[in-house]
């Protein structure tokens, strides 16, 4: 079966060469020139992982999950401002893959004009019951006008991509001049990749619905410079190196207690786990 990459996501010309992290899916490759990791899976199997994950219900976040996921996301809102120089109330925003539209409704309730866009039916329709502005479909399918947002947001989406540049040139042509793109991805930059190897959970292609493409804020310029952007900031938090049960208990909360330390120096290298990345429309 034909593998799903044979050349770099990232538009490079260079060869695609195997590393020595071994997933579930085979050994990842690595681009030659940008440093980006991609699946050596073939497209058949990446079609049936997206497939059975699109399909599958998807729940409102509530409780504590609901509370740290609107304390993310206000901080990466007030960022968004920050860099616009604009007023809560004066940016429109456009959430690329919001599933049901948790993030919407948070931007929102905060003032902001928001809507998203997600291909899930099962997803919009209960987005929609909820009095949110979803549509329906993949982004190029919807046909928003030139200029039409000043920020977009893609959270957990780019690892899904084979075809990033398509999906960032689309954001770029409805984004205002010195508009803002906003990506959320795993960092294969942080100390927790290093450490965890393939045991790192971004890596885990049926757990997540389509895993296939890695990035670091370097690989991140690469690509930004091929579609019209510029990396204005980067973000990261995050470090674990060993889940529980893998570890005595004992040895296991000493170690979480020392990354939990680490979390603060993880912010100011960019070693956090967990990336959020700032472009802005050239």
């Amino acid at each position: 079966m034909q593998k799903l990459f044979d050349h770099c996501p990232n538009g490079c010309n260079s060869e695609l060469r195997p590393t020595d992290i071994d997933v579930a899916e085979g050994v990842l490759l690595e681009c030659s020139a940008c440093g980006q990791l991609v699946t050596s899976c073939s497209r058949e199997y990446y079609d049936q992982a997206k497939g059975a994950w699109s399909s599958s219900e998807v729940g409102w976040p509530s409780g504590k999950e609901l509370a740290r996921l609107t304390k993310r996301r206000s901080e990466d809102i007030q960022n968004i401002s920050k860099l616009l120089a604009k007023k809560y109330s004066d940016i429109n925003i456009l959430d690329v893959g919001s599933s049901n539209g948790s993030f919407v409704s948070i931007a929102n309730k905060l003032g902001l004009q928001a809507e998203g866009v997600d291909p899930s039916p099962k997803a919009i329709e209960d987005g929609v019951k909820r009095g949110l502005k979803l549509h329906l479909g993949y982004l190029h399918e919807v046909g928003f006008a030139d200029g039409t947002f000043d920020a977009i947001t893609l959270y957990e989406v780019a690892e899904h991509l084979p075809d990033p540049i398509g999906l960032l040139q689309e954001c770029a042509r409805i984004l205002k001049p010195n508009g803002l793109l906003l990506i959320g991805t795993g960092n294969t930059d942080s100390w927790t990749r290093h450490v965890r190897q393939n045991k790192w959970d971004f890596f885990n292609l049926k757990l997540h619905g389509g895993h296939i493409s890695f990035f670091s804020p370097a690989t991140f310029k690469v690509l930004a410079a091929k579609t019209g952007f510029d990396v204005v900031k980067v973000s990261t938090s995050s470090v674990r190196f060993y889940e529980q049960g893998e570890l005595p208990f004992i040895l296991y909360r000493t170690i979480k207690l020392v990354t939990e330390l680490l979390n603060i120096l993880a912010k100011l290298l960019n070693k956090g786990s967990q990336m959020e990345i700032y472009l802005r429309k050239r």
